[in-house]
């Protein structure tokens, strides 16, 4: 009777832990995507208006541009950078200002100094906060809209 316990808390356990297994698997782009950088950069190149944040989320890159008081997301293929959709969504979100450096060219920065996978960016307090993991911890870095450097 006591093994048989056992044997179902091991086995719940186990399911438990599996779950965490499949739910990080969409946390971070999958081998073989295309750069961060270079996909903000096909959505900067398109004019749409100026990117507020991007977040990896359930395998696609999502994207939210605002351009005057309207907002919408674009959906990203990781591997071809390709949009699968957009939406249109709230405003309101904290912008970066006008004479800021763009978004592609402050991620492609840290990416050359391979800091870890970037998973999200939002513009938020006058800066960019920008989430990445690396070696399994997850680090938040401020990021001068201006210079492109790190905040102290």
């Amino acid at each position: 009777m006591r093994s048989r316990r056992i044997r179902s808390v091991l086995l719940g356990v186990s399911v438990f832990l599996a779950t965490i297994t499949i739910v990080g698997a969409d946390e971070l782009p999958p081998p073989g995507s295309k750069p961060f950088s270079a996909i903000l950069k096909s959505v900067e190149g398109q004019e749409l208006g100026v990117i507020a944040s991007a977040e990896f989320n359930y395998g696609w890159w999502e994207i939210k541009v605002c351009a005057a008081a309207a907002c919408q997301k674009l959906y990203l293929d990781p591997k071809s950078g390709e949009e699968k959709r957009r939406e249109a969504v709230h405003a309101g979100d904290e912008l970066p200002p006008a004479n800021a450096r763009l978004l592609s060219s402050i991620i492609q920065g840290l990416e050359e100094r391979k800091l870890g996978v970037i998973t999200d960016v939002e513009f938020d307090n006058g800066f960019w906060e920008v989430e990445l993991y690396k070696d399994g911890r997850k680090i938040t870095l401020d990021i001068d809209p201006g210079t492109g450097e790190t905040r102290r």
